[in-house]
């Protein structure tokens, strides 16, 4: 089950994450669609290419995965009502202690990559809101997953959320900052995940 909490946000959110040629009513299928074999090809070489290669394969992968991931909108939805209690300061600095903490969770772990594939089953567009599922292949397994996404004002679809066996990535961290806030503090948050994020230097990319 760890590995499955590991795999699918790192498969799903690696792969939904390149800039995509928009046409003139861009289909967030579509952006997901046309990433995937780059996102693909980066994991393949970071998983099967030499060692000197990795850090450059690393680079390339959270460039990757924050020009199709929004992070500030993740990072806001699972603090949700204690997030209009933070002060500006607080928010940006909150975003960036996220994005590293959410990096050493499953980006630390990308070299894992075995070559599953996503599948894309459909897709339901809602004004500015999509839902695309997918089922994520692993061997003989069929994991059905949802990527929840929103259009920005520059016709980008980005990815804010993935939900498999019920769960959404969003939903699991809301209820653990919840708990934690109300039993102790927003500072204990913050305690718990710099002792996380310690030994992670994080992508030296701009959250979105």
């Amino acid at each position: 089950m760890k590995l499955f909490a590991f795999l699918v946000p790192v498969v799903i959110i690696c792969h939904v994450c390149l800039p995509w040629a928009l046409a003139e009513e861009p289909s967030a299928r579509k952006q997901l669609e046309y990433t995937i074999d780059k996102v693909t090809g980066i994991l393949t070489e970071l998983t099967t290419g030499k060692e000197t290669d990795k850090k450059e394969q690393m680079a390339l992968l959270c460039d990757a995965v924050y020009e199709r991931f929004s992070l500030a909108k993740t990072a806001r939805l699972s603090l949700m009502d204690h997030w209009g209690k933070r002060t500006d300061v607080e928010k940006e600095a909150f975003i960036a202690l996220f994005g590293k903490f959410l990096e050493n969770a499953y980006l630390s772990k990308a070299d894992r990559y075995q070559g599953e594939q996503v599948v894309f089953v459909r897709e339901k567009i809602d004004h500015k809101r999509a839902q695309v599922h997918v089922r994520v292949l692993y061997g003989a397994l069929v994991i059905p997953a949802t990527v929840k996404m929103h259009l920005t004002r520059g016709g980008q679809w980005m990815v804010y959320d993935v939900a498999a066996f019920g769960i959404s990535l969003v939903g699991n961290y809301r209820a653990q900052f919840n708990h934690i806030i109300e039993r102790h503090s927003y500072e204990k948050v913050i305690q718990i995940m710099e002792e996380k994020t310690n030994a992670h230097t994080g992508c030296q990319t701009s959250y979105r």
